[in-house]
């Protein structure tokens, strides 16, 4: 989290020809907006939302070159895969973000499956909160009963492994 995930599609899709690209993100995702790809500091680009069990992809018309998949943690492994195959078998690039990890350091929906049969991966990191070194994880400011909980600086921080202990050595942990 907060490691400029968003920002980075957001900035790779305003270089390329407004109608060659579309831009998706997760229907549960309604923290700044519905359908807009929106950062934690307000920069946005018009998007689409999917369905994050059962995501269908839109008809993609023969100028569509590339898609940008928001928040790929939030959607199911299996139905977004199939979902991709298909579009890359028809030449469309795809460019997607997302968290491996949850803030229990638990592999967090499709971003790790997906990035290990990705032609290229890029990883970004936060600073962390604690000591101000290279943040690996995310932390929960409070308690949280489930793994999806959507939330943004005021219930998440991020945090290098040696902080992650700290942050969590009171937290029971679910």
């Amino acid at each position: 989290m907060f490691a400029g995930k968003t920002t980075y599609l957001i900035n790779l899709a305003s270089k390329l020809p407004i109608k060659s690209y579309w831009l998706f993100k997760p229907s549960i995702d309604i923290r700044y907006s519905h359908e807009a790809l929106v950062t934690h500091d307000g920069l946005s680009l018009k998007g689409f939302s999917l369905d994050n069990q059962r995501p269908k992809f839109p008809g993609l018309e023969a100028i569509i070159k590339t898609i940008f998949i928001d928040e790929l943690n939030f959607f199911k492994t299996k139905p977004l895969l199939s979902e991709l195959s298909k579009i890359r078998d028809s030449g469309i690039n795809i460019v997607a973000a997302g968290l491996m990890y949850d803030s229990n350091r638990r592999p967090f929906g499709a971003t790790l499956p997906l990035s290990k049969i990705a032609d290229k991966y890029i990883q970004l990191y936060a600073v962390c909160d604690g000591c101000g070194q290279k943040a690996e994880h995310s932390y929960v400011k409070g308690q949280k009963t489930k793994q999806i909980a959507l939330g943004a600086k005021e219930m998440y921080g991020v945090c290098c492994e040696q902080c992650w202990q700290f942050f969590n050595i009171d937290r029971k942990l679910v």
